[in-house]
C-alpha cells in the first residue's frame, strides 16, 4: 500500500474514533488503555506499560486522566509500595464495553470493503508479515 493510501486510512480512523468516543467522554489516548484494564483488571501498572507500544509518560497521562474521571482505580500494591495497581470501576466497565463497540465497528466498516476471499488474502498476508517480523527480530513463540 502506498504511503499516501496509508496515511489517508490512519486519518479516517482516527476520526471516526474521535467521533465516537467523544460521546462517551474518552480520548483516543485512553481508549486502549481502558479496554486492556477492563480485559485484565485489576493489573499492575508495570505490566500495562510494557504492554503497550506508548512511551511510559503517555501511559501516565491517560491512567491519571481515567482516575480523575472515576474510571479506574490507582493504588499502591500492597506487595511492593514502588508500584501501583490498575482496578476499574463500574463506569470504567460500561465505558470500556462501548470502546470495544466502537472499536469492532471500525474493524466491520474496513472489513465491509471486501468480499471473504479477499479479508481470508489479507489474514493470510498479515499472518506472513508478523512471522517475518518477528523472524527479524528472533523473538520466540513466547512473545506473541
Amino acid at each position: 500500500m502506498n504511503a499516501k493510501r496509508e496515511k489517508q486510512i490512519n486519518k479516517y480512523h482516527h476520526r471516526f474514533l474521535e467521533e465516537k468516543l467523544k460521546e462517551f467522554n474518552i480520548g483516543r489516548a485512553e481508549a486502549p488503555y481502558i479496554k486492556m484494564i477492563y480485559h485484565q483488571s485489576p493489573i499492575k501498572m508495570n505490566t500495562l506499560i510494557s504492554n503497550v507500544v506508548f512511551h511510559k509518560s503517555h501511559t501516565t497521562r491517560a491512567i491519571n486522566q481515567m482516575e480523575k474521571d472515576g474510571l479506574i482505580i490507582k493504588e499502591k500494591s500492597k506487595d511492593d509500595k514502588r508500584s501501583f495497581i490498575i482496578s476499574i470501576t463500574d463506569k470504567g466497565i460500561k465505558i470500556a464495553e462501548q470502546v470495544q463497540k466502537i472499536l469492532d465497528d471500525w474493524e466491520n466498516l474496513v472489513n465491509s470493503a471486501l468480499n471473504q476471499e479477499e479479508l481470508n488474502q489479507l489474514e493470510m498476508i498479515r499472518e506472513k508479515v508478523y512471522l517475518k517480523l518477528k523472524e527479524h527480530f528472533e523473538e520466540g513463540a513466547h512473545n506473541e
